[in-house]
């Protein structure tokens, strides 16, 4: 063995280990995992199936292989940023991410996260989370990135490959259809095949097919009846089978409950200990033919195999506090995502202020001055010394000629601004859900703030929709900010400033009543008690009683919903104002007709119309115009996020192929595109469209 390999790999036991062939760099990462498993007994593989318990600091992390030299990987929350890394930057939320539409700064969100990872010796990243924004009601949307499949494909496959390149393995969760959180280890997801496969799986298939993700953290609820973590057509089926994911396969943090099923599900790892996956109960296994040492092998090697290849095995110490240098690059990258991402909802005229014309701002709500950062959870942590409130961030964009007030409720000298800032915010947080409606005392706010002062700028912090028919009159101008994390605040106030242009878009449909939306009555009543509907079924399981949550709309979720109903959203999806204005013009398809296999290029020409630099994101939808199953009258299939000057004119391409115009055949099993027209429409949200031209599909 050379000099330089004996110094970079730990020392070990045993003199037959100084040449073993798990420790040579050279060899394929395949190769060193057989021999190190060979050299293994089973009680250390079986002991290998479960990490080592959650302890002060401690998170999770797989278990030492001392004796190998061989350390614990250890692992950190979330996709938000390294939860447990000192000084660590709490980014932006990802559904704030979701709304820039903009697959490049999904990349530096993952690098940024990793290497702040990387510094401290975490290599194991418990994210990104992309489930569906499926109700506003649950608790993790802000973690995820919107409604839309497509939208979250083109984000997470950047991000998870920046943070893998920059050697931290990406865990991506939670694997699947878990859209709620309210008893979310007694929850059944009901849902069709068709539904699952265009709504649910796309984002997974694309993290595993194109972002070659290490990792994927099953679920606390079940599907179809079976906990995802113990659901063998889905670990096994559809992860190992059909879409060739070769990595590690974990639970969630202690979500199995059967232990049978859980160690023949496909399941590799139990976080954050083996209960299920115990000793006792895989010798048990053993013994009784249900489990080989075959399939424990395979087991540790899944586990192992990804560790290898990102070299986590190869150093003494996994930390690199270089990166620290890096630090100021992810501030820098936080105000990016956080300006890319604010969404302006509503401006009559009134923003961006002018800074001659105004003398005194009113400030009002507790979120101002004590901004919720985060919502809560395995995502949430303390932001940091450096934590930017919006109060502050307002503060800092006025000129110093401008007095800005804060006040907690608004008082008679709100009457005398010139300008009322209203600051709301809803709280969210892993393992629970949340109502629709403001809370009272935040919706309050408006309506007092209202009655004193016309010129009324409301900021909403949340992960999701609220309800805002009951005020949405009253206010000349509301800002969606989603949480800011560290330093996003700044965005809000550069752009009531003018320093910046609104460019973000929504990645969620927000409804006028929940009384239009698909779940109406099908979710959780009153937000107290969910519908126990077992449909002839025990509604116990190993002891545990659950409640289904039916999937009744389909495929039909988010603004597919809405056109299906023929209903106007309160926002549709992709909409977002600026403070400038766009022009589409000169649509050209490079053919008229595709079979299988093709793909055709959609050019146009964007023209700043208006006096401001701005972002515009031009959004493509393909209409399917005949079809044989019912479909949405249009999906996303393409997007572009370009910055323009004003009076500037760019040419913009998006290319369209055969995938973007199949569904899944519910009969045949298959993805199927039918013979006929397609038409495409381009335009600046899912309800602000322009038939750009029609593709004759031909088999």
């Amino acid at each position: 063995m050379s000099l330089a390999l004996a110094v970079l790999l730990p020392a070990v036991s045993g003199a037959q280990q100084a040449d073993a062939l798990y420790r040579d760099t050279r060899l394929p990462p395949a190769k060193r995992v057989k021999d190190l498993i060979q050299r293994m007994t089973l009680d250390e593989k079986i002991a290998y199936l479960g990490g080592t318990g959650m302890t002060r600091g401690v998170i999770g992390e797989t278990q030492p292989l001392d004796q190998y030299g061989i350390p614990a990987f250890k692992m950190t929350d979330s996709t938000l940023g390294a939860k447990l890394t000192k000084g660590a930057t709490l980014f932006p939320s990802y559904i704030g991410l979701a709304a820039s539409f903009n697959p490049a700064l999904a990349a530096d969100y993952g690098q940024a996260v990793a290497e702040q990872c990387h510094a401290d010796g975490y290599r194991i990243l418990l994210g990104p989370g992309i489930n569906i924004y499926r109700v506003p009601h649950c608790g993790r949307n802000f973690e995820y990135l919107g409604e839309d499949p497509y939208l979250i494909s083109r984000l997470v496959v950047p991000y998870i490959q920046a943070v893998q390149d920059a050697g931290v393995i990406a865990t991506v969760k939670n694997f699947v259809a878990n859209n709620s959180e309210y008893f979310r280890k007694n929850s059944n997801t009901v849902v069709d095949e068709r539904t699952l496969r265009e709504i649910y799986y796309p984002g997974f298939k694309a993290a595993i097919q194109e972002g070659d993700v290490k990792a994927v953290m099953s679920a606390y609820n079940l599907v179809n009846g079976k906990w995802t973590g113990e659901s063998k057509p889905l670990l096994t089926g559809i992860l190992r089978d059909e879409w060739g994911f070769k990595g590690m396969i974990m639970s969630d943090w202690r979500s199995l409950f059967n232990a049978k099923e859980a160690a023949t599900s496909g399941l590799d790892l139990e976080m954050d200990a083996a209960s299920r996956l115990s000793m006792e109960n895989i010798k048990k296994f053993l013994d009784d033919g249900t489990l080989s040492e075959a399939d424990i092998d395979r087991h540790v090697t899944n586990i192992l195999l990804p560790c290898f290849e990102m070299g986590l095995a190869d150093t003494t110490d996994p930390s690199n506090p270089e990166l620290r240098k890096n630090w100021s690059a992810h501030a820098e990258t936080a105000r990016r995502i956080a300006r890319e991402g604010l969404v302006l909802l509503k401006n009559d005229g009134l923003l961006p202020l002018d800074r001659k014309r105004v003398s005194k701002i009113a400030v009002i709500g507790g979120n101002a001055s004590q901004t919720v950062a985060c919502g809560g959870g395995a995502a949430g942590f303390r932001p940091g010394a450096d934590f930017i409130t919006i109060l502050d961030a307002i503060r800092k964009s006025a000129s110093t000629a401008i007095q800005v007030d804060h006040m907690l409720i608004p008082g008679p000298e709100v009457a005398d601004a010139d300008v009322a800032i209203v600051c709301v915010n809803v709280h969210e947080a892993e393992s629970h859900d949340r109502n629709f409606a403001l809370p009272p005392d935040q919706a309050k706010l408006i309506h007092e703030t209202a009655k004193l002062n016309s010129n009324l700028l409301v900021v909403v912090s949340s992960g999701g929709a609220v309800e805002m028919p009951s005020w949405l009159k009253k206010a000349k101008a509301v800002f969606y900010a989603w949480y800011p994390g560290t330093y996003g605040s700044t965005a809000i106030g550069e752009a009531i400033f003018g320093e910046i242009n609104p460019s973000g878009k929504l990645p969620i449909s927000i409804e006028k009543r929940e009384e239009d939306a698909h779940y109406w009555g099908n979710y959780i009543k009153n937000m107290k008690q969910l519908p126990y509907k077992g449909k002839g079924r025990s509604n116990k399981m190993a002891g545990v009683r659950y409640h289904d949550i039916v999937y009744r709309e389909g495929i039909f979720v988010g603004y597919r919903w809405y056109d299906k109903k023929k209903k106007e959203p309160l926002f549709p999806f992709g909409f977002g104002l600026s403070y400038t204005t766009f022009s589409m013009s000169e649509f050209k398809l490079s053919s008229r007709e595709m079979t299988q296999g093709d793909s055709i290029d959609v050019t146009l020409k964007l023209t700043n119309t208006g006096t401001r630099a701005g972002a515009e994101v031009v959004q493509l939808y393909i209409r399917d115009k005949v079809c044989t199953v019912p479909r949405p009258l249009k999906e996303l299939k393409g997007f572009s996020r370009v910055n323009l000057a004003p009076n500037e004119s760019k040419k913009v391409s998006l290319t369209v192929d055969s995938k973007a115009l199949a569904f899944w055949h519910p009969e045949r099993k298959a993805w199927t595109v039918e013979p006929g027209e397609f038409d495409v429409l381009i335009g600046s949200s899912s309800r602000d469209l322009k038939t750009a031209g029609t593709i004759t599909f031909k088999q």
